[in-house]
């Protein structure tokens, strides 16, 4: 799906998903891995503004990080450094 501005100006993005867009980007596009993670990243963080505290795995950064199998499938997920959920 795609998202619209509030006054229908122009679209917001896409509403697709990361474990669905990832695939697509490395399989399909054939973007490799590591530049696809960071286009959904770190990219974002910047373009509003946090990428201070979010969008990298660096010291001193939020720990926001969600792991994913090979299918990507989301095998972890933490905020702030805390597992919230786990398919362990």
């Amino acid at each position: 799906g795609v998202g619209m501005m509030l006054d229908r100006s122009s679209f917001a993005g896409s509403s697709t998903l990361l474990n669905q867009m990832l695939p697509v980007l490395v399989d399909v596009v054939g973007v490799p891995l590591v530049e696809a993670v960071r286009m959904a990243t770190l990219n974002p963080a910047r373009a509003i503004g946090v990428d201070d505290r979010k969008g990298s795995l660096l010291p001193g950064m939020d720990a926001d990080i969600a792991i994913f199998n090979d299918d990507f499938t989301a095998w972890r997920v933490m905020i702030s450094g805390r597992t919230v959920t786990s398919n362990q």
